[in-house]
């Protein structure tokens, strides 16, 4: 059972299914981490961010994720354009070349309207770009960014990102690298950041059963699959790697939806200047990583990786159960003549409260008229509209949602109550009281009440063979509920 989801924003440099010349294909695990992150019920994808660094063409980077998102990604998915440039400390705008200064990114703007409204995590599988320009605009949300997840760093210049035997030419620490400033800027904001480097990210490979495996799991599998063959053939052919290849990025969405599957220790981060392993007889930055705090940043460094998160990440690249679609109860939708009357109701016989969203507006809306709504309920063309009002329950956290539709107009008599035994339909509402026969005697006087059994002896009664003590009653609008007491949330103990 999912207790919250994380509050997750993506922000990706995906190049998947793009090459630059025959077995020069551009990287592929950015769209195996966006495919986990989004068939994995324990984050709440708020945003996705283009990004530079697989490419240099922040045009290549937003199609690639529009296309993707579109093709595989729930409609509430956005992707939003970043920076076209990289990042400039400078307030010197006399410059035309910090002419990028003045306009903010689409990027930008929409992590500022999310922080805004609570805290985030970010998975920056890219440039850090757009995370040092919203810092720089915005250094009032450091605090509500609750960590920054990235591929980048390493214990010393003389470790080497080196996956295959024929490997002749180290693979760069692209994140880092790309934009360096970005990066620093980003460690000195004191932001919680956690480095997934190279040394855990070849831990992890993905060969060729698994594509064959991963082809034949739904649409997302195949068309990763599918476009994963040619990076596949270009770490086998060119370099070497007689393993398959490593999705680095995959790896930190690993991180981001189970931190326990990885061992992490507390290390400073700091940029040396050293010969360059990537480009002869030139020098290059490194983000360094030990323990010694000397002109450094506080990161937390991960070090190892459990053998089962292989598995389960690449399952989740699979076509989705609905047992996994299916997050937890949104609403119970009740028809009523008066939202505010039966508000007033449900607060007097049950304790609801007038709900209000995250922002902290209310959830009550008049007059509301939508094709859309109409589309979707079924009404086609015909004219609708409606009074909503949300109302949630302190304790127990349910909402109803009390309709009144002035248009179309249906029956105003509520339908005859069907029996307990009848065919059809849901019969009741339960909820989990704290002393059934408490709430039992206050129920019996409140108006608007009806009792499933008006004998004068009918009372709570516990179930043989189960602790469990429940009663039926009918309310003002015709909706049946339960009082339950001793199966406890979360718990199965017989059926009612």
């Amino acid at each position: 059972m999912i207790e919250k989801q994380l509050r997750l924003w993506i922000d990706t440099d995906i190049t998947i299914g793009l090459r630059d010349g025959f077995l020069q294909y551009k990287d592929v695990d950015d769209g195996y981490a966006l495919g986990c992150l989004m068939h994995s019920p324990e984050v709440e994808i708020l945003g996705i961010s283009s990004t530079r660094g697989n490419t240099d063409n922040i045009e290549e980077s937003t199609q690639t994720a529009q296309h993707f998102v579109s093709s595989f990604g729930a409609n509430s998915y956005k992707v939003y354009k970043g920076a076209t440039s990289n990042f400039v400390a400078s307030d010197n705008t006399s410059d035309n070349n910090t002419e990028k200064e003045n306009k903010q990114s689409d990027a930008v703007t929409a992590l500022i309207e999310n922080l805004e409204q609570g805290n985030l995590t970010i998975l920056a599988i890219g440039a850090l770009t757009n995370i040092a320009d919203l810092i720089k605009t915005r250094p009032d949300l450091v605090s509500k960014i609750d960590s920054i997840v990235s591929v980048a760093g390493r214990q010393s210049t003389d470790e080497h990102f080196i996956s295959g035997t024929f490997q002749l030419k180290p693979f760069r620490d692209l994140n880092f690298e790309f934009d360096t400033d970005a990066f620093n800027y980003v460690l000195k904001s004191g932001v919680s950041v956690v480095l997934v480097p190279f040394e855990v990210c070849k831990k992890m490979w993905v060969d060729f059963d698994d594509l064959a495996r991963l082809r034949k799991q739904g649409p997302m599998g195949n068309f990763l699959a599918r476009h994963a063959l040619g990076w596949w053939t270009e770490w086998e052919i060119v370099f070497g790697s007689h393993k398959g290849f490593n999705p680095f990025d995959l790896v930190a969405a690993a991180y981001v939806v189970n931190p326990q599957w990885f061992t992490t220790k507390p290390l400073f981060a700091r940029t040396e200047i050293a010969p360059s392993d990537t480009e002869k007889g030139t020098q290059k930055p490194y983000l360094i990583c030990t323990d010694s705090p000397a002109n450094a940043y506080p990161v937390s460094y991960c070090v190892d990786i459990n053998e089962k998160a292989k598995s389960d990440v690449l399952t989740r690249l699979a076509k989705q159960t609905i047992a996994q679609q299916v997050l937890g109860l949104s609403h119970v939708n009740i028809i009523v003549e008066d939202v505010d009357v039966a508000a007033d109701y449900y607060q007097r016989v049950l304790g609801f409260e007038r709900a209000f969203d995250e922002t902290g507006e209310a959830m009550s809306y008049r007059g509301i008229s939508m094709k859309s709504f109409a589309l979707d309920a079924g009404l086609e063309e015909q004219p609708v509209t409606i009074d909503v009002q949300f109302v949630r329950h302190p304790q127990a956290g349910i909402y109803l949602e009390l309709m009144r539709y002035h248009q179309p107009t249906g029956k105003t008599q509520l339908p005859i109550q069907p029996k307990t035994y009848d065919l059809g339909g849901p019969r009741h509402i339960a909820l989990e009281v704290a002393n059934c026969n408490d709430v039992f005697h206050f129920l019996k006087e409140q108006d608007g009440v009806t009792m499933i059994n008006t004998a004068s002896d009918y009372k709570p009664v516990e179930l043989d063979g189960f602790p469990i003590t429940f009663f039926y009653w009918i309310d003002l609008y015709g909706v049946q509920w339960e009082m339950e007491e001793g199966r406890r949330m979360g718990k199965m103990l017989g059926i009612v």
